[in-house]
């Protein structure tokens, strides 16, 4: 009886036909691919059938399918990068599936590679010159560029606001900071995204907690620039009434980003309206914004939100 256990070990559980090759016939592999025991990710690249892959396995099998199987640190073939990188570090990539756009990036994967090898199906491989501190070894084993040169290479491929917002989730948790991109820019200037960083790290803020604060914050700036992200509303006693994802203290006028996720529901309705309630006790007016307002109907979101805040304006004058 083959032993199948060390398939997948030290690969987050995908591995290569070469590797099946070494405990299984040809035949028996292509009837655990027919019979569903097994499944392909990439050309040559397995996992177990029904398995949804982690983006840490789906990292894997772009790797292994670029031929880094077996590779050091200091010597390696192929490297999870760009935006199947930026999925490792859990950065968010708004175009990667948008029922309001209809973005479905998610299905692209690639890696950095030393030599040309094209395009196979969904996966891409960059030629790139990384330095030894743009590479990292993940627990897991995994290969993968650094946040930093993560984002810089993003930088070449995904939209303005798509960028912006991954920026600004890697300098909310801490991943880089606005000072490390500026000279990641500086010192690659000659790539072809590094004109697209510089843009995107000089209108970047950490205080955004969401894709959706970040969108919503970029489609307001250009018309209300006085916008303060996360600011802080405190009642006369001094205690903390709300922090608001937007607010202009001078017209009392706030913007709340409902996302999906954090806002859906009969409890969380409610607790807004609380919310809200409280905040008008103190002066301030709240309009909201959902991510179909933002990614669909931002012309008309725009207007709307201006004309409330041409209203406070008078009413403050």
């Amino acid at each position: 009886m083959p032993d199948l256990s060390t398939l997948g070990v030290g690969s987050a559980g995908v591995w290569t036909r070469a590797a099946a090759l070494q405990v299984l016939p040809p035949g028996r592999i292509r009837a655990h691919l027919r019979n569903g025991t097994w499944q392909t990710v990439h050309r040559g690249i397995y996992t177990d059938g029904g398995v949804v892959l982690a983006p840490e396995q789906r990292a894997f099998a772009a790797v292994l399918a670029a031929g880094g199987a077996g590779q050091s640190l200091d010597a390696w073939r192929a490297v999870a990068s760009t935006r199947t990188a930026a999925r490792v570090w859990q950065l968010p990539l708004i175009d990667d599936d948008d029922p309001a756009t209809g973005g479905q990036e998610q299905h692209l994967d690639e890696v950095a590679v030393r030599r040309p090898r094209g395009r196979a199906g969904s996966l891409t491989g960059h030629v790139l010159a990384l330095g030894p501190d743009e590479v990292v070894r993940r627990g897991s084993g995994l290969l993968i560029t650094s946040v930093q040169r993560t984002l810089l290479d993003c930088a070449g491929v995904l939209t303005h606001e798509a960028l912006v917002c991954a920026i600004d989730d890697a300098l909310h948790r801490g991943l880089v900071t606005g000072q490390q991109l500026t000279e990641a820019g500086s010192r690659h200037r000659w790539r072809i995204g590094a004109p697209a960083l510089r843009r995107a790290v000089a209108l970047a803020d950490g205080r955004s907690e969401s894709p959706l604060e970040t969108l919503t914050r970029l489609l307001l700036l250009p018309v209300l620039p006085d916008l303060e992200p996360q600011a802080e509303l405190f009642d006369h006693s001094g205690r903390l009434v709300a922090r608001l994802d937007l607010g202009d203290r001078r017209v009392r006028l706030a913007v709340e980003a409902d996302g999906g996720h954090g806002h859906r529901g009969s409890v969380m309705v409610a607790k807004d309206r609380r919310r809200d309630r409280r905040t008008e006790a103190l002066g301030w007016q709240t309009e909201r914004v959902t991510w179909w307002d933002v990614r669909r109907d931002g012309a008309a979101t725009r207007t709307r939100i201006c004309t409330r805040h041409a209203q406070l304006a008078a009413r403050a004058a």
